[in-house]
């Protein structure tokens, strides 16, 4: 088919700016092709509305010329000429073909005008059709299937007083696992409807890190002319879209998840609830199932979604208001959306992509924030287990076996045995049982107990087989063992057992290893189910079972508690990281002190194998953000490296809208006393260079107005340049100036902090003596280094101090740079490509720090940069381009705060003015 051109002009909300025109085109143009784009837009260019308005405009446009290039080779087919000519065989085989051709194009036509004929309908009736019928038959078969249940019970108690037999109660049968025979089934039978043919629209995946983040872009296609008529779906967790209030107040992802899971499988809600002192208090009954979950509310819902933009909180809403699940009616919608709107783990994740019915073939993927996308690729597929997971599981596990040794089917028990054993082998692991454990080859235990003992964390990186061949697991069927997992629901049923009996399950990470029996304490916790089965009330002592002794820890200790659903689900995780593995899998294996700090980690070193099925599907796969360099690293660790050709790469960056005038980076190398400013870590601990960098800071306050963002390499770095400061008086100093702020270690604090930095520029905006300001100090790769506007007044300085270079010591790092240096190219300058990355993760960080400043074309700041290293050509180059060229280094205080004083001096003469 002929090509489209771009247009000329892109329907946008107001007049763009020729970097925004550029863009649209460039994007327009590499969706077309089938390419795969790389586009760099700063920060506060516009760079949503751009990636909307160019997307969208391509696919109306790309959708009204694919339609009339079917019709246009439908009408040719009809009036192909019949006569055969000489040669009447070849004649007729080449009109089979055409008839062949002609039939797809009308099949294909037949589908674009079915889903037109949809949507028409669907807009003509954009009143929800009440189904009151059909809800009132939905309810009448409910109470009919409870009064059959409740038949069906009073005569399975008569038979069992007839038999003398000691039966469990109706909530407690519940939670038997159905006999399993599903030991013949294949891999690919889990997927025999994965081919099946799609009747589904093309459209765009448009993903981004934060539901934040996405309800934003879909504010802002509201803001367009395609929120109007544009078919758009959010899709998010149960967490964000949960309208059912008994599930949303358990506040733990993993406990709604599986407490969702549970009701979708009409799990009659229990009479009685179970406290933790063994008494029972009366509970209304429940019918069975989410009473939001019906299938005609749900494609109720999905209509309604389709017809209307809507963000996730909208979408919550419209939940409430139709009394219709949103997490499930959005998942209805996808087929017929044009834009899907989701997070990156839904659509970088295989198996969460496949379960939420997302299908790539033939479409656009868009990702957002791009800038750590390779680093998250390999986050979202790597499995992180701790000591204290692998004893709750143990622990529910084992409790579970022996309570219901003589209910479960031979084959249950086979395998829930198959689950302890691998669980067991890696507590054993994690206690120095192991030579694995000491990093040694010689494997002697008592160097594991001499590390235990030394405060040292000791780390081995294995390959998964050696791993599997020294826990003595290798020869377990891990296929077979997760497909049991999986269909006997077992993980769900371990979390409703131990709900059932002791309340939603904590395990605090100062818990006593297991190892030594880890049944111990199975005589008390069948001894509390005897209460429970006679409503005798006990005392506390005798009616708790192990998962709650291990809750009896003094107040004074300070560790954190982990609330978890079923323990047994990051378990799993793990053995399907193992399953999947592939050549540049490892598997970290860390040995604390003690054993709640120890874990085990499957570690991914080349993201690009998990980002291979969606080059392969898409037709064009665009990533874009603020700062994507370097450009090499998506290119050839991205996409070349997951197969793709790079004819098919298309690389795009655009200038900044603020004009140079408005920002001042500056580079120091030296404070006020000629002092080095040398952070690196053999020096940042100097007490000269501290003093030198107190002064520079209080030299920097009392000529800069506003906000003063201050970001430090590490938090611990921060505590004690904060703790120096204070000894020192410097901190006195700068409060003489700025209210003093300190980025917090807990989210739940960071509003709060974020709140009294923003009220204090504000009540002193307009202040020229005394405080005049905020000074935030932050860290790196911290809560404030991304996703937190420091716009205007907020944000009028922002000191980078030292480099943020990760610890060369890390087993992760170390692995990581070797896989690179042996599998990459060196760079041009012949340097490894692991050092290459090992520069990049720096700036990187560095590039979203001081990016947080500058939102808009009138915003106006500066940028200190404290650091010798800075003044390194190769560091000046790692900035992004609108920074780099209007960089000013300077080698004494002097010269850069003459610098700062002048830049602000201009700016109020400007707004005076």
């Amino acid at each position: 088919m002929n090509e489209l051109l771009p247009p000329e002009e892109f329907p946008f909300p107001f007049p763009p700016y020729d970097i925004q025109k550029d863009f649209m085109t460039h994007l327009f143009s590499v969706l077309e092709k089938e390419q795969l784009g790389i586009f760099e837009s700063p920060t506060g260019t516009g760079k949503s509305l751009s990636l909307i308005c160019g997307a969208l405009t391509w696919l109306k446009e790309h959708t009204l010329h694919y339609k009339a290039e079917l019709m246009r080779k439908v009408k040719e087919s009809e009036n192909v000429n019949d006569d055969d000519g000489p040669d009447w065989f070849m004649a007729a085989t080449k009109r089979r073909e055409e008839q062949e051709e002609a039939r797809k194009y009308r099949q294909t036509l037949e589908l674009l005008e079915k889903q037109e004929k949809k949507v028409q309908a669907l807009k003509e009736r954009r009143q929800v059709i009440k189904r009151s019928k059909v809800q009132k038959v939905d309810d009448e078969f409910e109470e009919l299937f409870r009064d059959l249940h409740e038949v069906q019970e009073n005569v399975r108690r008569e038979l069992s007083s007839i038999s003398g037999e000691d039966m469990m109660s109706p909530e407690e049968t519940s939670l038997l696992l159905d006999d399993y025979n599903s030991d013949n089934e294949t891999e690919n039978d889990r997927y025999e409807n994965a081919d099946e043919d799609d009747d589904s629209c093309l459209k765009i995946y448009f993903c981004s890190r934060t539901h934040s983040q996405l309800s934003q872009f879909v504010r802002e296609v509201q803001k367009t002319v395609f929120g109007e008529d544009a078919r758009v779906v959010s899709l998010a967790s149960r967490q964000n879209l949960c309208i059912n209030e008994a599930v949303g107040k358990l506040g733990n992802m993993s406990l709604i998840n599986d407490k969702c899971l549970d009701l979708q499988r009409g799990k009659k809600g229990q009479a009685t609830k179970c406290e933790v002192d063994g008494t029972t208090s009366k509970k209304k009954k429940r019918s069975s199932g989410c009473p939001y979950f019906r299938q005609s509310g749900l494609e109720g819902f999905a209509d309604q979604l389709l017809l209307e933009v809507q963000d996730i909180e909208q979408m919550v809403g419209l939940g409430r208001k139709t009394k219709s699940c949103p997490y499930y009616g959005a998942r209805y919608a996808i087929n017929d959306a044009q834009l899907v709107v989701l997070p990156y783990n839904t659509l970088l994740h295989k198996g969460t992509r496949e379960a939420s019915g997302i299908k790539l073939k033939g479409n656009v993927v868009i990702v957002d924030e791009a800038h750590n996308l390779l680093e998250t690729i390999s986050n979202i597929h790597s499995v992180f287990v701790s000591h204290g997971q692998l004893r709750g599981a143990h622990t529910q596990l084992s409790q579970y076996m022996q309570r219901y040794s003589k209910k479960l089917s031979p084959r249950n028990l086979l395998y829930i045995k198959q689950i302890l054993f691998f669980m067991n082998a890696l507590m054993k692991l994690l206690v120095g049982g192991s030579k694995v454990c000491t990093g040694l080859a010689t494997g002697d235990v008592r160097n594991a107990a001499t590390n235990a003992g030394s405060n040292i964390p000791t780390s081995q990186m294995l390959t998964v087989s050696k791993f599997l061949c020294d826990t003595l697991t290798d020869n377990l069927n891990i296929f077979k063992l997760l497909q049991y997992i999986e269909k006997s629901k077992i993980a769900h049923k371990l979390h409703s057992f131990s709900q059932h009996f002791e309340g939603s399950v904590k395990v605090q990470q100062t818990q006593k290893s297991p190892l030594s029996n880890p049944t111990s304490s199975t005589s008390t916790f069948l001894a509390k189910m005897s209460v429970q089965k006679s409503l005798q009330t006990k005392s506390k002592e005798n009616a708790q079972p192990a998962a709650l002794e291990v809750n009896k820890v003094e107040a004074a200790t300070e560790e954190e508690e982990i609330v978890m659903g079923s323990p047994l689900m990051q378990i799993t995780e793990f053995l399907r990281a193992l399953l999947h593995s592939t050549e540049d899998g490892r598997v970290i294996v860390t040995v604390g002190p003690s054993p709640q700090k120890s874990s085990i980690k499957y570690l991914v070193l080349n993201p690009a194998s998990h980002f291979h099925d969606i080059v392969k599907q898409c037709r064009s796969i665009i990533v874009a953000g603020g700062t994507m360099r370097p450009v090499s690293e998506f290119r050839d660790q991205l996409f070349l490296s997951a197969g793709a050709d790079i004819s098919r790469v298309h690389e795009f960056s655009c200038g900044h809208v603020v004009p140079g005038e408005q920002i001042m980076p500056i580079v120091l190398s030296q404070g006020p006393t000629n002092v080095t400013l040398d952070f690196t870590y053999q020096h940042r601990g100097d007490t000269k260079v501290l003093d030198e960098l107190g002064r520079v800071l209080v030299n920097t306050c009392t000529v800069v107005p506003g906000g003063i963002v201050c970001f430090l390499p590490s938090y611990d770095y921060e505590q004690r340049v904060f703790s120096h400061f204070t000894a020192s008086g410097v901190i006195t100093r700068l409060e003489a100036k700025k209210k003093v702020f300190r980025e917090p270690k807990k989210s739940s604090q960071l509003d709060s902090v974020l709140n009294g930095y923003a009220k204090t520029v504000r009540l002193t905006a307009s202040s020229t003596t005394g405080v005049t300001g905020s000074l935030l100090f932050s860290v790196v790769g911290g809560k404030m280094s991304e996703g937190i506007n420091f716009s205007d007044g907020l944000g009028r300085c922002v000191v980078m101090v030292g480099l943020p270079y990760p610890s060369t010591q890390s087993p992760e790092l170390k692995e990581k740079m070797l896989f690179l240096n042996k599998h990459v190219s060196a760079g041009p300058d012949g340097k490894s490509a692991g050092s290459i990355f090992y520069e990049n993760l720096c700036f990187k960080a560095v590039n979203q720090s001081i990016g947080r400043a500058i939102r808009h074309r009138n915003d106006y700041a500066s940028i200190l940069l404290l650091d010798h290293r800075y003044c390194r050509p190769s560091s000046i180059q790692a900035l992004p381009e609108w920074i780099s060229k209007h960089v000013q280094q300077c080698t004494k205080f002097a010269q850069a705060f003459g610098l700062l004083r002048k830049f602000f001096a201009d700016k109020k003469t400007q707004a005076a003015a």
